[in-house]
C-alpha cells in the first residue's frame, strides 16, 4: 500500500514557481529495516535541491541528523530514490534550479505529528 500525505512546498529561493512534486510516495516498506527491528521512531526535515531538469541533486539535513541507525542518511535516500519533481521556474517561465523543504516522521506506532503540510508520515 502506498501512503501518500500532505504536501506544502516552501518557496525557492531563486525561482518565481518552486519546483512541483511530480510523484511524492514512500511504500510502508520504506521505513529502514535496523531502525525498524529496533523500535526507533524519528523526525528528518531536509532541503532538497532541484536542478533545471528536476533532478534531486542535494539533501541537506535541517533536522534530525543525530537520530539513530541513521535516519537522516534513509531520509535523503529514499527522497533520491522514490520522488521526482518539475523543475523551478524564473519569471521569463526559463526552468532554474530551485530547493523545496520537506520531512520524513519515521513511525511504528500510527502517530504522525501535527499537519504541517511539509512532513510525510512513513508507518509499519
Amino acid at each position: 500500500m502506498k501512503l501518500m500525505a500532505l504536501l506544502m512546498l516552501a518557496q525557492a529561493v531563486i525561482a518565481a514557481t518552486p519546483p512541483q512534486p511530480k510523484k511524492v510516495i514512500l511504500d510502508q516498506d520504506a521505513y529502514p529495516e535496523a531502525a525498524r527491528d529496533a523500535g526507533v521512531e524519528g523526525d528528518i526535515a531536509f532541503d532538497l535541491a532541484i536542478d533545471a531538469k528536476g533532478v534531486i541533486t542535494g539533501c541537506t539535513v535541517t533536522k534530525g541528523a543525530d537520530q539513530p541507525f541513521n535516519l537522516a542518511a534513509d531520509a535523503c535516500a529514499l527522497a533520491r530514490a522514490n520522488w521526482k519533481f518539475l523543475p523551478a521556474r524564473d519569471e521569463a517561465g526559463k526552468k532554474v534550479p530551485g530547493t523545496v523543504h520537506y520531512a520524513i516522521a519515521f513511525r511504528i506506532s500510527r502517530r504522525c505529528p501535527p499537519p504541517d503540510g511539509q512532513t510525510v508520515c512513513v508507518f509499519l
